[in-house]
């Protein structure tokens, strides 16, 4: 099965940034402070690579990380003080973004292999990778990204651009100072300017933002943009079809979002897990319990599968990202097309007022005004004429949208008609089935003969085609193995059930 190579956007508006953030993005640790980052179960810090890591300064050019005299906090503050920032009162709620968060990555395989090629990098705790190099593709791609942030936020905003190649997957993180433009044409920090006035204007941007990342940088590099939303076609005169899609999508949305939470949730718990069954092992070390050579085994087991719940973890993320950006542009369409289309918004009818333009005679008035008002009346039709077509138009273009979401309608709901038929005839069949099942369990030669049938069902062995019970007959079931991805007790259960229907050919008597 292919796994999608995608490229990996996410960004977090920030009020603050905290000294510890800092020292993290530029590794400013001691080899202490290493250790303790790597006591956390979720973290996954490689010191043999930490050489590797590289970022990108104003000049563009590659740096080893943290080489700059100034950490980043320190330069995020002299920028925000050149823009006149002015920080709220700590904890106040009106205290605006001053910064924003971005990181970039994208699938694990792709990115390993632009960071490291061919050579083996292994990802278990405390494994040796001193002998790797770093390869000129992650390079390249850092500086295509460093390029793209350029043109969109301007290069004295980005303050930091790292590049991490020392953990799970290979990585960017760009600390940025969103920058906008006053009345007065003082440029101050704007969060506004470059991500929205609110939600919906979020989403929108965020999407083009997805879109042109694609366009610029990962497709340069076979990373794919995903799943895009664009290509809707709207019909504004049927809109309730359309509305009725978007809810749709939205609820499938949110279901998958939530289902994707949980499934974090999950490998979170499988972690700590993990985690728990490495302490306990150490525990058995201690006391003997256990040789020191199957200690080792097991423990690299352990971390081994911890490394691959944590890419896991990671690839969830990414996914509810993208999930949550759909979810934001759904959203705002909803909003957009449930407003009432009014007549004529998109019609404009030009023409000019009638306006008299002779001078009244001095004789014969009353029939100077009567040609006048005939004039007028003339006009006055003519523009209540075209109107009144437009109106048509648009009545008629109402009616038959109206006519279509009835017959949209209709067809849903004969579909789902159909759906609980089919559901039903399904469900009284699979009762009966269970029905029949006990019934022969209840009798000892069928129960051996079912259980016998099953057995061999799951273990693969060929079935000799009887009626079963003492019947002479080739049985007409056919049996379709097993299919493929099917969970073991699903099978398990369809063997059964098969097996039940090849001895029920001769029939069982209920007891009355």
């Amino acid at each position: 099965m292919r796994t999608d190579i995608k490229q990996a956007m996410h960004m977090d508006a920030a009020k603050s940034f905290s000294t510890a953030e800092a020292n993290e993005n530029e590794r400013r640790w001691n080899e202490e402070r290493f250790d303790q980052k790597n006591q956390d179960p979720t973290n996954h810090y490689d010191k043999t690579r930490q050489h590797l890591n590289f970022e990108i300064d104003p000049d563009g050019k590659i740096h080893p990380l943290g080489y700059q005299e100034k950490s980043l906090e320190v330069r995020l503050a002299e920028r925000l003080e050149q823009l006149g920032w002015h920080s709220f009162k700590e904890g106040s709620k009106n205290q605006p973004n001053m910064c924003a968060k971005f990181v970039f990555g994208g699938n694990h395989d792709r990115t390993l292999q632009m960071a490291f090629g061919d050579q083996t990098v292994c990802t278990d705790r405390g494994a040796d990778n001193s002998h790797l190099h770093r390869c000129p593709e992650i390079e390249l791609w850092a500086i295509d990204v460093y390029d793209w942030c350029v043109r969109r936020y301007g290069r004295e905003n980005i303050i930091g651009f790292q590049v991490h190649l020392d953990e799970t997957s290979p990585h960017i993180h760009a600390l940025i100072v969103p920058v906008g433009s006053r009345k007065s044409g003082r440029e101050c920090v704007m969060w506004s300017a470059k991500f929205g006035k609110n939600k919906y204007e979020y989403g929108q941007i965020l999407k083009e933002m997805h879109t042109s990342l694609y366009e610029e940088v990962g497709s340069k590099y076979g990373l794919d943009r995903g799943d895009s939303i664009d290509g809707r076609y709207v019909q504004h005169l049927g809109k309730r079809d359309y509305i009725r899609k978007l809810n749709k999508d939205i609820h499938q949305s949110e279901k998958a979002i939530k289902g994707l939470k949980t499934m974090m949730a999950n490998l979170q718990a499988q972690i700590e897990e993990r985690q728990k069954q490495l302490e306990d092992l150490d525990g058995k070390l201690r006391s003997g319990k256990i040789h020191l050579h199957d200690y080792e085994d097991e423990r690299k087991s352990l971390q081994r599968q911890i490394v691959d719940l944590h890419n896991k973890v990671y690839d969830k993320m990414a996914a509810i990202g993208k999930k949550e950006s759909e979810l934001a542009k759904l959203t705002k369409e909803v909003d957009t097309v449930s407003s009432v289309i009014q007549p004529f918004r998109n019609h404009k009818i030009e023409f000019d007022p009638p306006r008299i333009t002779e001078k009244p005679p001095l004789f014969g008035v009353d029939k100077w005004l009567d040609k006048q008002n005939d004039q007028i009346a003339k006009r006055f039709t003519s523009i209540v004429r075209k109107i009144e077509s437009l109106y048509m138009q648009d009545a008629e273009r109402q009616v038959k949208a109206a006519q279509k979401n009835v017959l949209a309608d209709y067809r849903e709901l004969n579909q789902l008609r159909g759906d609980y038929e089919s559901l039903t005839d399904s469900s009284h069949q699979q009762d009966s089935a269970y029905r029949q099942l006990l019934d022969q369990l209840s009798i000892p030669s069928m129960r051996v003969q079912v259980l016998a049938i099953a057995d061999a069902l799951i273990g693969g062995k060929p079935i000799p085609s009887s009626g079963g019970g003492g019947g002479g007959s080739n049985s007409d079931l056919r049996w379709d193995g097993r299919n493929p991805d099917e969970e073991e007790d699903a099978y398990r259960r369809r063997c059964l059930l098969h097996a039940s229907k090849m001895v029920g050919k001769n029939g069982i008597k209920r007891k009355r």
